[in-house]
C-alpha cells in the first residue's frame, strides 16, 4: 500500500519543484469532459529554473522510501517529469484528474504496484489501471498509462472515462480554453478557475467573516508564474459587480498591510513585506487584477526560514 501511494504521489513531485508552463495541449485534449479548474506546470522549465535547482538540492534527499521508489521503478520524477495538469470539475466530491508526459518504465511500475504497492491491476477497455485497494469503490483512485509517456491518476470513474474518450479530444467551454491559452502560454505554472468563490467557501471555509463575504463576488479566477531571477505572480478575477469587486481588492489590501506591519516581528513576514510594498492591485469595473514580483533569492530565505520554523517545532 505504501508503494502505491509512493508511485501516485510521485506524479505531484513537480508541484514542490516548481514550488503550483506552457499550455500541454495533448493532455488538455484529455482533460475529464466538464473541468471546471484546470492547472498546470511547466516541469522542465520548472526544474531548470533557479528555484527549481534550489528545490530539488534540497528535496528528497534524505527520504529512503523515495530512493527506494526510483531504485524500483526506474522512475525519478526530478528528472522523468516534462509537464503536469490537474483537472477537477469542482470543490467537494467531484472527479479530478492529475495527467503527467514523461517517461515510465510501465512494466516495472505495474509489477511493484501489484506485489508490494497494496494495488490491483485491473484491465478496462485494453488500458490496465493500477487500482488503490485501500478505499472503498467511491473513493478509490487508480493510475492508468492513457498514451505513451502520459500517465494519469484520478478517482476510478473519471479514469474510466478518459479511457473511453481516449482519442476524442476533450471540448472545453469556450471561456475557460481561452483564458488557458492566454494565462498558461505566459507562465510556467498557471491556474484557471471557473467556479465561484461561493462554492469553495461552501465547502472549506464558510461565509462568515468580511474575507469570506468579498470572495464569495468571485465567479472566474486565474493565477499565473513566471519562474526566472525574478518570481513574477499574477492574479485576476472575475466578480459579480463593481462593489464586490473593491471589495476584494480592499480584503487584498488589508491582507498585505498585515503582512507589512508584522515585519519586524516575523522573519517571514519580513521576508514578503519588501515584495508586498511594490505590489500592482488594480479593480476595473469588475476585475481585479494583482501582481508581485519576488526576487528569487527572497522566496530561498523564505523557503530557509520556513524550514527553521518547522525544525524548531519538532
Amino acid at each position: 500500500m505504501r508503494h502505491f501511494a509512493v508511485v501516485a504521489s510521485a506524479l505531484l513531485f513537480a508541484g514542490a519543484v516548481s514550488a503550483l508552463a506552457s499550455v500541454d495541449s495533448g493532455l488538455l485534449a484529455m482533460v475529464p469532459a466538464g473541468s471546471k479548474i484546470i492547472g498546470g506546470v511547466d516541469v522542465t522549465k520548472s526544474r531548470n529554473s533557479e528555484f527549481g535547482q534550489y528545490v530539488l538540492a534540497k528535496a528528497q534527499a534524505d527520504d529512503l522510501h523515495f530512493q527506494e521508489m526510483i531504485n524500483e521503478t526506474g522512475f525519478d520524477p526530478r528528472r522523468d517529469l516534462q509537464s503536469i495538469l490537474f483537472a477537477t470539475s469542482g470543490p467537494g466530491h467531484a472527479s479530478f484528474a492529475i495527467l503527467a508526459r514523461g517517461t515510465f518504465d510501465q512494466n516495472r511500475i505495474k509489477t511493484l504496484a501489484a506485489t508490494k504497492g497494496g494495488a490491483s491491476i485491473v484491465t478496462y477497455s485494453g488500458v490496465d489501471m493500477l487500482v488503490d485497494k485501500k478505499n472503498g469503490a467511491e473513493m478509490q483512485s487508480a493510475v492508468g498509462f492513457l498514451d505513451t509517456g502520459v500517465a494519469t491518476i484520478a478517482d476510478l470513474n473519471t479514469l474510466k472515462q478518459m479511457i473511453d474518450n481516449r482519442g476524442v479530444p476533450t471540448l472545453l467551454d469556450a471561456d475557460l480554453k481561452s483564458k488557458i491559452t492566454s494565462i498558461g502560454n505566459a507562465n510556467d505554472v498557471w491556474f484557471v478557475s471557473m467556479v465561484g468563490g461561493t462554492d469553495f467557501l461552501a465547502e472549506h471555509w464558510g461565509t462568515g467573516d468580511t474575507q469570506a463575504k468579498a470572495l464569495q463576488g468571485v465567479t472566474q479566477s486565474s493565477v499565473g508564474v513566471k519562474l526566472g531571477s525574478t518570481i513574477d505572480t499574477t492574479i485576476d478575477a472575475e466578480t459579480r459587480s463593481a462593489q464586490d469587486a473593491q471589495s476584494l481588492s480592499d480584503v487584498i489590501r488589508f491582507m498585505a498591510s498585515m503582512v507589512q506591519m508584522q515585519r519586524q516581528n516575523d522573519p517571514r513576514a519580513g521576508v514578503l513585506a519588501n515584495a508586498l510594498d511594490g505590489m500592482t492591485l488594480q479593480n476595473t469595473g469588475t476585475s481585479v487584477h494583482f501582481a508581485v514580483s519576488v526576487p528569487e533569492k527572497t522566496l530561498e530565505q523564505l523557503a530557509e526560514v520556513g524550514g527553521k520554523g518547522n525544525r524548531a517545532a519538532h
